[in-house]
C-alpha cells in the first residue's frame, strides 16, 4: 500500500483468491472493483458483486471477498486522522469533516452497492478512474489531484447516503429539506447551528423556529441535533480505535460521562458497550 497522504492510502490489489491484507483501517475504506466478479462478505452477510461496483467498508470484526472471476480492486482507506487537518495541507478538508461524521454516523455498514442513483454511479466511476490514472502516473501533482478528486467522492456519497436517510420523505415545506441538509453537514458547528443564525439563514422567525421544526419532524429540533450527534459517536465507538473521551470533546459533549449518559437515555445502550459489542 502507498501512502500519499496522512488520511488516506491507496492501493491496487488483484486476487485470484482473497487473501487477508496487512492494512489497519481506522474509518473506512471505499472499494472500487476495476474487473472481475463474486461476493463480498461482512460479518458474515454477503452481497454480490461485479465491475465497476463501488463498496464502503468500515471496520468490521469480520470481512473477505469470495472470488468468483479473478478480480482487482482499487482500495482507498480513510483513517481517523482525516478529522484534524494539517498545518501545510494545500486542499481545505475543513468543510468537509462535518460531511465524514454524516457518511460514519449515518450508513448502515452492511455489504452492498454504496451508491444506488444510476448517474451518480457514473459520475463516481469517472472521478476512481481519475484517482486510479493518477495513482499509476506517480506525478508530481498526483496526491494533490487524488486529494481534490477524492472530496467531490466524498460529496457524491454523502449526497447518497442523505436521500436514504429520508427513505422518500416528502415535505409540504421544501425549505424544510434544506435546512435537514444544513443541519446534518454542519453538525459539529456550533455557530451554524445556533437558532438565530438557522433563522436568519431560512428566512424563519426565531420566535417561530422551534415550533416550525417540531411541527415538520415531529421532534425537537434540540433533539434532532443530539441524536444525529450520538449516532455519529456511537459509529466512531464502534468502527474507529478513538479514545472515547476524544469522541465526547470532538462531537461537543461536555465529557465522556455526559456522552454516555446521553447514549443510555435515547439508546439504551453505553459507549463502552457500544466499543466492546455487547448485546449485539
Amino acid at each position: 500500500m502507498e501512502h500519499l497522504h496522512d488520511v488516506f492510502a491507496l492501493e491496487v490489489a488483484e486476487f485470484q483468491e482473497w487473501k487477508e491484507r496487512s492494512r489497519k483501517n481506522n474509518f473506512f475504506e471505499i472499494v472500487y472493483v476495476l474487473d472481475g466478479s463474486g461476493s463480498q462478505s461482512v460479518n458474515y452477510v454477503q452481497y454480490p458483486y461485479r465491475k465497476n461496483d463501488t463498496f464502503l467498508l468500515p471496520t468490521a470484526k469480520c470481512h473477505q471477498y469470495i472470488i468468483k472471476e479473478p478480480t482487482k480492486f482499487l482500495f482507498v482507506r480513510f483513517t481517523a486522522s482525516y478529522f484534524v487537518p494539517a498545518v501545510n495541507d494545500r486542499v481545505d478538508y475543513s468543510q468537509w469533516f462535518s460531511r465524514l461524521n454524516f457518511i460514519i454516523g449515518n450508513h448502515h455498514h452492511h455489504p452492498g452497492e454504496l451508491i444506488d442513483d444510476p448517474h451518480d454511479r457514473t459520475q463516481v466511476k469517472r472521478l476512481l478512474d481519475v484517482i486510479l490514472m493518477e495513482y499509476e502516473s506517480r506525478d508530481i501533482c498526483s496526491a494533490f489531484i487524488i486529494q481534490n478528486t477524492l472530496v467531490s467522492i466524498l460529496g457524491v456519497i454523502c449526497r447518497n447516503i442523505q436521500r436514504k436517510v429520508l427513505k422518500g420523505r416528502r415535505f409540504t415545506d421544501s425549505k424544510f429539506a434544506d435546512l435537514l441538509n444544513f443541519i446534518s453537514f454542519n453538525i459539529l458547528d456550533a455557530d451554524k447551528l445556533s437558532v438565530p443564525y438557522l433563522s436568519e439563514k431560512f428566512h424563519i422567525a426565531e420566535s417561530y423556529f422551534s415550533e416550525y421544526f417540531r411541527r415538520n419532524a415531529s421532534e425537537s429540533f434540540q433533539d434532532y441535533v443530539i441524536k444525529s450527534k450520538l449516532r455519529i459517536a456511537e459509529s466512531r465507538a464502534r468502527y474507529t480505535e478513538l479514545p472515547l473521551k476524544q469522541i465526547a470533546l470532538e462531537l461537543g459533549f461536555t465529557d465522556s460521562s455526559h456522552l454516555n449518559k446521553l447514549m443510555k437515555k435515547h439508546f439504551g445502550k453505553g459507549m463502552r458497550e457500544i466499543r466492546s459489542g455487547k448485546n449485539e
